[in-house]
């Protein structure tokens, strides 16, 4: 290998790890309860309240955000706890599904199915 290719092979191994990674794939630790137990420490906290009601039409319910709590003032940073808070209610969906005697494709079906507007 020539001393030029190992230059470049040199700056590709050392910037590669400093190119920020797209929000979207933001890794998320789930846990569920009242007292989660992380595997580290936690700093601040940010939530969303979703509640629905029972109308009375069987096939019609309604739902929706009540409360949402920030942690973060900046965007970019408020879109990343928009996707830990969107990937914890998803997994929780998916579980929650089967623990009420669903079948886990099927819970998953529904998400994938959602005809977004």
């Amino acid at each position: 290998m020539t001393t030029l290719k190992r230059l470049a092979l040199l700056v590709v191994v050392l910037t590669v790890p400093l190119i920020p990674r797209p929000t979207s794939l933001l890794e998320t630790e789930v846990r569920h309860g009242e007292s989660p137990k992380w595997s580290g420490p936690t700093v601040g906290r940010y939530a969303v309240t979703v509640v629905g009601y029972y109308t009375d039409h069987p096939d019609l319910a309604r739902a929706g955000v009540r409360k949402v709590e920030w942690q973060s003032d900046a965007q970019t940073k408020r879109r990343a706890e928009m996707l830990a808070l969107r990937t914890a209610f998803l997994e929780w969906f998916v579980d929650e599904w089967v623990r009420q005697g669903g079948v886990r494709k099927d819970g998953v079906r529904q998400i994938l199915g959602y005809p977004l507007r």
